[in-house]
């Protein structure tokens, strides 16, 4: 489980990865309408009971949310510089690079 809990403003660089969070997402459906393994209904037919979107949809459409208000923001804001690599400060650790907000979109 990701011990810093489930955020509906997750990005791609978080601790735990998207999968971890479908899955703990669809054990809770699950939990919640009583369903076991017994039954045997699969993930899609949950996510169609519940009208929901699966995990990995919602975290797109939140970073697509998150990219469009940073693209509104004024240019001398700390969000938008570093979204385009643009600070005047700073150095970068040794060894590969680390995958960027841009990146994942």
């Amino acid at each position: 489980m990701c011990p810093c809990g489930l955020k509906a403003r997750y990005t791609m660089q978080s601790c735990c990865p998207p999968s971890y969070m479908e899955a703990f997402m669809k054990r809770h459906l699950r939990s919640i309408m009583r369903i076991t393994w017994v039954d045997k209904v699969t993930n899609k037919e949950i996510l169609k009971r519940t009208g929901l979107q699966s995990m990995e949809d919602l975290l797109i459409r939140k970073n697509l949310q998150w990219t469009g208000h940073l693209m509104r923001m004024s240019p001398d804001r700390l969000a938008k510089q570093v979204f385009y690599c643009q600070l005047s400060f700073g150095h970068r650790k040794r060894g590969r690079l680390r995958l960027r907000f841009k990146d994942t979109i």
